[in-house]
């Protein structure tokens, strides 16, 4: 490599235009989706119709780099607790972990290789100009010090022509010239970790604006000291002296590829299943030479005269044509028949290297022994005085200097390999939340603020049988919450939430222990308490099922009559300023009142209706608001809601109170990170009148930072089919373990997965400690293993009882 300009790549091989692709979360799709994806990748690379080169380079992931991040971007008023968090994390943190791969396809920007015929054969077609102008491109790059500004232009002209041929089927976007060098750098120190580069992570470009346009101004740089090291060949190994120390590296070149078997298959994964059930990052680089499909049947037609000539010399001996040679023919003919099809596909003559790095020879032995048996029956060559070349063969912008190893491909059997297929999940930023149930284990973090930054829904759902992990997890999101400044509403109907008792969050906390007491009436007040554009629906709606089953339809006319009236003369509306109103009307209008007056004066129902006389405590004040109500009146799951009893109608009422309380204390800051975390989550999910307060709280979320946290034990305890009931209502979803098939293929459908998929109900009632299918905010669903690595966390989370 000679020269970059942007993402154009110069050097011995000619110019190139480097492209990063975007990666998706594969195992967890149906089969439909992941021949949607094939057929995506297969597009792009058909589009290109140039010679083609993917890197996909595996990363690990830096725990220092982690901690020292979340340090130095944290400004909450907790420091103290914060950094004791981050120093047992980092006592705790594995440091094997990966980190999402780089996946990266260069494109030749020369016209692809023909042999002498098809080029002869082409001239008639052409004018005299054309043939000097293809003379031209052909010796531009025969002295490398010559080039204009024109020519890079021109360059960048075609670079631009190539993002547009792939973008249309697949996410790319040009490589910068950071990007390029990290690329470079870290072949140097494979095995050792990632080589710090500046600008890494800056914007794509430089922009500015000149008489009312903007340009775009590439970066360039010099490559001569990108590769500030020293490279030992011996043998099948090569020693590099690299700025992270020795790096020990064997280059392995795949041989035969799988040609049979059905999509979707392990065996065809060669870019994707390998590497990612290893512990240890690996590189792959496929190179590929285009051969258009001209040149790709004369080649074909050749083989079929072989295949035949070998088959006429086996029938005139005594065992007759072996079912080898009968299979070569069918081979070649079929091949010969998929080119002649009305789409004319191209074919590819590809060579699958992988890299393999270490810190030392015994290491990389081992690594090297482990990858192939990851690729099981593809027979990976270490090729012997050829390992430098394979070292250059994983640098960007390079052909297969090899000899001996390429293989004749379809486009289709390339994308079968699956480059762009990964296991990440999670956000990019936020607090360690685990790590994926793989052989590679990418680390997971989760960003409170994600949905709000990210314009998506930023409520969160956990669901569970008990003892899975669900309420540790809730717990954990909180406390870490608290530690970030926000303000936290912790509702506990089974009293069984420890975090309000730590001693760094003891002194920020409120508790409020609803029960039926006289003093806590009218704490909940849905005239106080309840957002000013949902009052009057709240109050009626609270007023109303509190009635008998069969009361009249008049009496519901006299609520909202009498709520109305309230809301436009009481200077200080209350539900028990609607009992009075009641008490003034009519004969139907005092009927109520009596009944209403009863649930007024005693039980849980009293806390909805305040004095206005009577001052009650302020609250919020602090940055921690427990909720504990107990034993709180619940119908048996699935049941009508026309059959609760009207002690299972109260529970539902207080509920929905709980929930406008909590509204009430997170609207009054609106630029503040707010959660509110409910157990139980089932009795809002089930309920109309509870979504509804869950869509306002999630509106509240985009445009306030206001994080729902809702956990539940049983898909069918929401009473909802499938994730589209609520995917207006839902962000990120953790389905922790089940106990029966017919939950774990609700929660599938929940994920939008495939709910007949045996393998992933099978996971799901094998999961338990914390062990779920997490869907994160971008849609992305990954088994995972939740983890509380403070360990005075994990003790207090645990709502096991002690031995």
């Amino acid at each position: 490599m000679a020269f970059v300009y942007g993402n154009c790549l110069i050097g011995a091989a000619g110019p190139w235009a480097l492209f990063v692709l975007g990666t998706y979360n594969y195992a967890t799709l149906s089969r439909a989706r992941k021949a949607a994806q094939l057929s995506q990748f297969l597009a792009a690379v058909e589009s290109c119709e140039a010679d083609i080169q993917i890197i996909r380079a595996g990363r690990v992931w830096d725990p220092r780099s982690y901690l020292n991040s979340t340090r130095d971007e944290y400004g909450g008023p907790h420091q103290a607790a914060h950094d004791f968090y981050l120093s047992e994390q980092r006592n705790a943190l594995a440091i094997d972990l990966a980190e999402q791969p780089g996946v990266y396809i260069a494109i030749s920007l020369e016209a692809p290789d023909r042999d002498l015929g098809s080029f002869l054969s082409s001239l008639a077609e052409r004018g005299p100009r054309d043939v000097v102008q293809r003379l031209r491109e052909a010796l531009r790059w025969s002295d490398r010090r010559l080039l204009s500004v024109r020519e890079l232009e021109r360059l960048r002209v075609s670079a631009d022509a190539a993002h547009a041929r792939i973008a249309g089927f697949i996410e790319a976007r040009p490589a910068r010239t950071p990007e390029v060098q990290w690329l470079v750098r870290r072949g140097f120190c494979r095995g050792l970790g990632e080589p710090a580069v500046d600008g890494l992570h800056e914007p794509q470009a430089l922009v500015f604006e000149r008489n009312g346009a903007a340009y775009l101004a590439p970066l360039e740089a010099d490559v001569m000291r990108w590769c500030d090291s020293h490279v030992e060949h011996r043998g099948r190994v090569l020693r590099v002296e690299s700025e992270l120390g020795v790096s020990w590296q064997a280059h392995l070149v795949a041989g035969a590829m799988p040609e049979h078997d059905v999509f979707p298959s392990t065996r065809l994964e060669l870019m994707f299943a390998p590497p990612e059930s290893l512990w240890f990052p690996i590189d792959l680089a496929l190179t590929a030479r285009f051969l258009p499909n001209d040149l790709a049947m004369r080649l074909v037609r050749r083989k079929v005269q072989d295949a035949d000539e070998i088959a006429r010399a086996e029938a005139v001996g005594d065992q007759g044509v072996s079912d080898r040679a009968f299979g070569r023919t069918q081979d070649a003919r079929d091949l010969l028949a998929y080119l002649q099809s009305a789409s004319h596909p191209p074919l590819l003559r590809a060579t699958l290297a992988i890299a393999v790095g270490a810190d030392g020879e015994s290491e990389l032995e081992r690594r090297v022994e482990a990858c192939r048996r990851a690729y099981g029956e593809v027979h990976l060559h270490r090729p012997l005085g050829d390992q430098l070349r394979l070292f250059t063969h994983h640098m960007p912008g390079q052909r297969c200097v090899v000899n001996g190893y390429d293989d004749v491909l379809t486009t289709e059997q390339v994308a079968a390999m699956m480059p762009l297929a990964t296991h990440v999940v999670g956000s990019r930023r936020g607090f360690h939340l685990g790590h994926t149930l793989t052989g590679s284990r990418h680390a997971v973090r989760l960003n409170l603020r994600e949905g709000s930054d990210s314009d998506r829904n930023a409520a969160i759902l956990s669901i569970g049988a008990l003892g899975s992990g669900k309420t540790t997890l809730d717990q954990k999101l909180a406390y870490e919450a608290f530690l970030l400044g926000a303000r936290v509403i912790d509702c506990d109907p089974k009293g069984d939430h420890r975090m309000h008792e730590l001693d760094e969050v003891a002194p920020h906390v409120e508790t409020i222990a609803l029960r039926g007491e006289r003093s806590l009436r009218g704490m909940l007040d849905p005239l106080r308490v309840a957002p000013e554009h949902i009052r009057h629906d709240a109050a009626v709606s609270f007023l109303s099922e509190l009635l008998p089953a069969r009361a009249e339809a008049a009496w519901e006319t006299a609520i909202v009559k009498a709520v109305d009236t309230v809301l436009r003369r009481a200077r200080v509306p209350t539900c028990y300023e609607v009992v009075h109103a009641l008490s003034a009307g009519d004969a139907v209008d005092q009927q109520v009142a009596k009944t209403l007056e009863v649930y007024a004066g005693a039980g849980l129902t009293q806390l909805g209706f305040a004095d206005p006389d009577v001052r009650l405590p302020t609250l919020g004040t602090r940055q921690v608001t427990y909720v504990l109500i107990r034993d709180l009146p619940a119908p048996q799951p699935g049941r009508a809601r026309s059959e609760y009893s009207p002690l299972e109608r109260v529970g539902e009422q207080v509920v929905r109170l709980i929930a406008m309380f909590a509204m009430q204390l997170m609207s009054a800051e609106r630029s503040r990170l707010k959660v509110f975390s409910f157990d139980e989550g089932w009795r809002l999910l089930g309920d109309p009148v509870g979504r509804m307060l869950l869509a306002s709280l999630q509106r509240m979320g985009r445009s306030e930072l206001a994080v729902p946290i809702i956990s539940t034990q049983l898909v069918a305890d929401t009473l909802l089919d499938g994730r589209a009931a609520i995917e207006n209502l839902i962000g990120a979803t953790f389905v922790f373990g089940l106990r029966s098939e017919a939950e774990a293929a609700r929660a599938l459908q929940l994920l939008d997965l495939d709910p007949d998929d045996q393998a992933l109900r099978e996971q799901l009632l094998s999961y338990d400690r914390g062990r779920c299918l997490m869907r994160d905010h971008q849609g992305r669903v990954e088994p995972i293993q939740v983890e509380v690595l403070a360990p005075h966390l994990l003790s207090a989370f645990s709502t096991t009882p002690p031995v």
